[in-house]
């Protein structure tokens, strides 16, 4: 009989440690099968999406000595609407005679694993359950979207890493003045990438509904000093002479875009409304106001900053960094209590199926093939430095090629918007001073060329065809295609035209 009670009462334990076995693996098979993509993502020598090559072709023109924050001119522009600090850690980065997406990647992989780790010691805090920091990276990871962003040449992954450090802090000594420590991390990761602003709001909130008014104005003057010190830092010491201030802000103020709000909405629903259920069950039984502010400032931040052209899932970064780490704690309390977690695991199951939307494929062989042509039809058809435009500029500048202007699609956006002239661009485009052209779209077709997002204004699209004709039109990896249909179609100067000015002061005859 004693066996027998002995037996029954270890069945509750037996139970319970089955189940969370079982959540482990689940997450883990994800995030094991988004990892085992990370080394041919970082091998890939083509443009994964269309926004490594931009900041690529704006840190080698730092690098060269371009003031990459001055106006438009008729010779070259930089958007450079990133933070500095990435531009400039980058630009020691990034080799000037063979440029590569590697090294970026690697900076970006370094912010995704401290994400993860800081996720893991978050529920780990919250929870007091070393199971809880173990599956809250595993389900960070289980994330298509992080992987897609996570290990590519963009700024979002440290500009997340420097935030959520900062938070880390404020929330490990939220109930001393210990926690402005982390006002130094959140200035930086302002000057990374400004994006993440949801850590220091939540924090000033938290103050705020602590009635420690006098903590609250030390905090938001603190942030306010370092931010307004590091921007004088730049504007008049750094990039002194150039309109730093007004690529940093103006320039990244595009339009409200009820569309891009309301697809924002519908990402926030299909990936996040089981990790949102299960996070608000975690605060409403384990009530903790300032991961309760760090939620809210973050979901809502998230869809209202991704209503504008142009953005993307990155937006939700910071949105499955938190969901995480509260789910896991939950899953963990869930695990230690008498009821199991039966059910939690059927709600696990579901939310990283649909974790795995807005995740693009890793490179395939046939991308390698197609970006390896594309490479060689540029290199063996123009000379090395010779003027290239185009949509994807890192492919140009691998191919040995210059890009005086860097950003096409943003520089469109200012144009629409009035905030800068389309003279400097058509200047260049009447005088045939570009000796290759090469849009991912048929400019031909007028409709097509005025419905898409990332249209040219019609001054520039005009300016080509009178100017340009159509060399030939080439496959795309399917990495850098925004839409199916799409293909490289490569525009040189019409016959008889004014000579070609290459950067190095040469001629090139179209």
């Amino acid at each position: 009989m004693t066996k027998f009670r002995t037996f029954t009462a270890f069945l509750p334990f037996r139970k319970h440690l089955v189940l969370g076995i079982l959540v482990l693996l689940l997450a883990g098979t994800f995030a094991a099968w988004h990892v085992s993509e990370w080394p041919v993502r970082l091998r890939y020598p083509g443009d994964l999406g269309l926004v490594e090559g931009v900041p690529m072709a704006e840190m080698l023109h730092l690098r060269q000595g371009v003031p990459i924050y001055a106006p438009p001119t008729p010779q070259r522009f930089d958007a450079a609407i990133y933070g500095p600090l990435y531009f400039l850690l980058g630009s020691r980065l990034v080799n000037p005679d063979e440029p590569a997406y590697f090294p970026l990647r690697v900076l970006s992989l370094f912010g995704t694993l401290g994400c993860a780790a800081g996720c893991a010691l978050l529920a780990f805090w919250i929870s007091r359950s070393y199971f809880a920091a173990l599956l809250a990276p595993l389900i960070f990871l289980s994330y298509g979207f992080v992987t897609t962003h996570g290990i590519s040449a963009r700024a979002d992954l440290v500009a997340l890493l420097l935030f959520f450090s900062g938070f880390l802090i404020a929330y490990r000594f939220r109930r001393s003045r210990a926690l402005l420590a982390a006002i130094p991390f959140m200035v930086l990761g302002v000057y990374y990438k400004q994006q993440f602003v949801a850590g220091p709001l939540a924090v000033f909130l938290f103050l705020l509904l602590g009635k420690r008014y006098r903590l609250a104005a030390e905090f938001a003057g603190l942030m306010a000093l370092g931010g307004l010190g590091l921007l004088a830092v730049f504007e008049w010491v750094v990039f002194r002479g150039q309109g730093f201030l007004r690529h940093f802000v103006l320039y990244n103020m595009l339009p409200f875009s009820w569309f891009k709000f309301s697809l924002g909405g519908w990402q926030l629903g299909l990936m996040f409304f089981v990790p949102l259920l299960l996070a608000l069950e975690f605060l409403r039984v384990q009530r903790d106001k300032l991961l309760g502010c760090y939620l809210g400032c973050t979901v809502f931040l998230s869809v209202v900053t991704s209503a504008r052209p142009g953005s993307d899932s990155n937006y939700f970064l910071e949105c499955a960094l938190v969901l995480s780490v509260l789910v896991a704690a939950l899953l963990a309390r869930n695990l230690s209590g008498p009821t199991g977690i039966s059910e939690m695991l059927v709600l696990l199951a579901v939310m990283l199926f649909f974790a795995q939307w807005f995740a693009p494929a890793a490179p395939r062989a046939e991308d390698f093939k197609r970006d390896r042509a594309v490479q060689e039809f540029l290199r063996g058809n123009f000379p090395r430095h010779a003027r290239a435009l185009g949509y994807y500029p890192g492919d140009l500048l691998r191919a040995g090629l210059d890009t005086p202007v860097s950003d096409p699609f943003q520089y469109s956006q200012l144009v629409f918007q009035g905030r800068v002239p389309d003279r400097d661009l058509l200047i260049q485009l009447h005088e045939r001073r570009f000796a290759v052209v090469v849009i991912h779209f048929e400019l031909r077709d007028e409709g097509v060329a005025r419905r898409r997002i990332d249209r040219l204004p019609d001054a520039w699209r005009e300016a080509i065809l009178q100017n340009y004709q159509l060399m030939t039109s080439i496959e795309m990896p399917a990495q850098e295609r925004l839409l199916p249909e799409d293909r490289f179609y490569v525009w040189v100067p019409r016959a008889g035209g004014a000579p070609v000015a290459s950067s190095e002061g040469g001629a090139i005859r179209p």
